[in-house]
């Protein structure tokens, strides 16, 4: 492992869940970029982007999203019904290195990819030595 993957930008942190007890907790992917920004991927099908409430606070990413049942037509109900919708929660600690201001979110076909950058003064830097006098 090297040593910039041992410095991953988030951590996984569980603050207090929200009201819904039953919450889902989605699968995430988490991996970094050769630019050194932080992608975390999570799966919430049936969420829409009105349905996605992502908030930074006292350095925790938190995810809810909600992910609403279509009800099924009278003559369905007795059906089974595998996937009851419900609500996705997610918590992270995020690394001082991250920039908060540029974090950026997109939801595509049940795919939540959050973006987070590096801040500039946690960025690696070359120093250019001069020639002394």
């Amino acid at each position: 492992m090297t040593e910039k993957n041992e410095k991953m930008a988030v951590g996984v942190g569980r603050p207090p869940r929200p009201a819904d007890e039953n919450a889902f907790s989605p699968l995430v992917d988490i991996y970094e970029e050769q630019d050194g920004t932080t992608v975390l991927a999570a799966e919430v099908p049936g969420a829409s982007r009105d349905g996605v409430d992502i908030r930074v606070d006292k350095g925790v990413l938190t995810i809810l999203a909600d992910a609403p049942l279509a009800e099924p037509a009278e003559e369905y109900a007795k059906m089974y019904v595998g996937f009851t919708g419900g609500q996705y929660y997610r918590a992270f600690a995020l690394s001082d290195e991250i920039d908060r201001d540029k974090i950026e979110a997109r939801l595509s076909d049940g795919l939540l990819t959050i973006r987070l950058p590096r801040a500039a003064a946690a960025k690696t830097r070359k120093i250019q030595v001069k020639a002394g006098e």
